[in-house]
């Protein structure tokens, strides 16, 4: 059992040493948002499954992975120019989705119920 906590807690350090990247997993958006990450404004008040990973190199370089019923509210659809630079192995491919979501400084592409949103996005860049 020791062997696999500091496994695990290696493999964490490794990540944020070589790959300068912090993850966390969290069972819904109260947990994300009691975290000391925070949770956007716009996150689904029903999201589960929720992954974070966030740079530990460059301030507001984030992505999220989560599932959600309830969807996106007050965010506004446009093609998406941008793509994850904080990768989540289980998310969507984003360069199969023409369109996403903005909401605030996130792009968030949908696929089945699963979202995968990043920031920062081009996107919120546009006139």
């Amino acid at each position: 059992m020791v062997a696999i906590l500091l496994t695990l807690s290696g493999c964490a350090a490794v990540d944020h040493v070589a790959y300068g990247r912090s993850s966390a997993t969290y069972a819904n958006a109260y947990e994300l948002s009691e975290s000391g990450a925070g949770a956007p404004l716009w996150l689904p008040t029903d999201a589960t499954e929720i992954t974070h990973v966030s740079s530990s190199r460059a301030q507001d370089t984030e992505s999220l992975l989560f599932r959600s019923d309830e969807g996106l509210g007050g965010c506004e659809e446009v093609p998406r120019v941008s793509a994850p630079t904080m990768e989540i192995a289980d998310g969507p491919d984003v360069y199969a989705i023409d369109r996403v979501a903005l909401c605030e400084d996130w792009a968030v592409a949908e696929s089945d119920g699963t979202y995968y949103a990043w920031t920062p996005a081009k996107e919120a860049d546009a006139p």
